[in-house]
């Protein structure tokens, strides 16, 4: 087995004479490994086959995976387009294919004031694709036994022993279903600033009511239940989760530029792209750094960093059914309770014929029984699929918050990529 044991961090190299201007800078590819076994069922990989590829995703042209390149550039040009439509500022474009990279390109501008072409492996603001990241973490931790998903959350911060949020457990953290708010912590999102740490945040959570709902009787998308898990997970190992998630996840896996809080004298914060709201007609950079970091410590809902290349890795991971570099970091039955359906959800999606829905800290689309897609998305504007029966990962990051172009994309990309026509059910 080829050992995916190179750094992802650092692995799409400029090749001499490939394209760039200020709208693509883009990786001319041809050379393809020959002893790569492509198209490796979801079950397969599910049932412990991890696939046979190498870390760094090695370049490949499109047609030796089974793509025409007419897809590749239908693609870019939907980027194109929505960047001449103002409707995002920049973006960056991660494609592979039985862990080939079939596209990498980079689109528009980073910081708009400097005029700054956006280059690949810039660092972005991932906001709730941090969420997938704990949810990992903490089927580490069910797997060995150091926490239980039936555990109520009392039992480990005391905030929450109290009649309104007694009957919340882990696994209702992990589901969002404890009935818990999406809302700040005190009536602003700026409030967030005068909290310490993720504990002070788990305590405030542990007093709050009345709950939206009886725990576990419904679903309800909320950074709280995320930030509690985490703050669970320190009390229950002695450990800062960032330490946790930095050692058992992000080492392993070689994701040198995720980064749970940004820090002056990190040199990777000169990559960091500027983040851009206001839509159409109105874009307008609302942070960049200058020396300090949007949150005050690490937000374990939405406060991650990370490249298109680095959340590949983690990807791949869940891909090959919790093995990276003939390592397992995660048991099979784990990444079984990720991408199982709980809830069913009312997010728009593109991808067609499917329901929609969330595991265990992860969206999923099914058809019928069958997992289609999983993956998540950041409200700053950064999205990453998984089409397991394709062997197919994307990740289409941008800074422009408040885009709409995220179900077009998907639409886009299920059609060219995802599932071939005459494989999907239905009419």
């Amino acid at each position: 087995m080829l050992r995916m044991q190179l750094l992802c961090g650092a692995l799409f190299l400029p090749i001499a004479g490939a394209a760039g201007s200020l709208y693509a800078q883009t990786e001319v590819v041809s050379q393809v490994n020959p002893d790569r076994e492509a198209g490796h069922s979801a079950v397969r990989r599910l049932e412990g086959n991890a696939a046979e590829a190498n870390g760094d995703f090695p370049l490949a042209d499109a047609e030796s995976q089974g793509v025409h390149p007419d897809a590749l550039t239908r693609l870019s040009n939907l980027i194109r387009g929505f960047l001449d439509a103002d409707e995002i500022v920049g973006a960056e474009l991660l494609i592979i294919k039985n862990r080939y990279t079939i596209l990498h390109e980079a689109f528009g501008v980073d910081g708009r004031l400097r005029n700054e072409p956006m280059k690949k492996n810039t660092i972005f603001s991932i906001r709730s694709m941090t969420k997938p990241l704990v949810g990992v973490l903490t089927q580490m931790m069910i797997d060995e036994g150091v926490l239980q998903l039936s555990a109520p959350v009392a039992k480990y911060i005391p905030a929450f022993d109290n009649t309104v949020s007694r009957k919340i457990t882990v696994q209702q953290l992990l589901t969002h279903r404890s009935g818990l708010p999406m809302r700040s912590p005190g009536r602003l999102w700026s409030d967030y600033g005068s909290y310490k740490s993720v504990q002070e945040l788990a305590a405030y959570w542990g007093n709050y009511g009345p709950l939206l709902f009886e725990p576990g009787t419904d679903y309800h998308y909320a950074d709280a239940n995320v930030d509690t898990l985490a703050a669970v997970i320190e009390t229950v190992t002695g450990n800062a989760a960032e330490e946790l998630i930095q050692r058992r996840l992000l080492n392993p896996l070689g994701m040198e530029d995720t980064i749970p809080l940004l820090r002056e004298g990190d040199v990777r914060v000169n990559r960091v792209a500027t983040k851009y709201a206001g839509g159409r007609g109105g874009w307008r950079p609302f942070w960049s750094w200058n020396g300090k970091p949007y949150f005050a410590f690490p937000m374990f809902a939405q406060g991650f960093y990370s490249t298109t290349s680095d959340y590949a890795c983690f990807l791949a991971m869940l891909l090959d059914g919790g093995e990276f570099a003939e390592q397992r970091l995660l048991s099979q039955e784990a990444v079984r309770r990720v991408l199982t359906p709980v809830s069913e959800t009312t997010m728009p999606t593109g991808v067609a014929r499917v329901s929609s829905s969330y595991g265990q800290l992860m969206h999923l689309y099914n058809d019928r029984d069958e997992l289609i897609v999983f993956g998540h998305s950041g409200s700053d504007g950064t999205y990453a699929w998984v089409w397991p029966g394709e062997d197919l990962i994307v990740l289409y990051f941008t800074q422009s918050r408040g885009s709409n172009t995220m179900a077009r994309m998907e639409a886009v990309l299920d059609t060219l990529l995802g599932r071939p026509v005459g494989h999907r059910s239905g009419p």
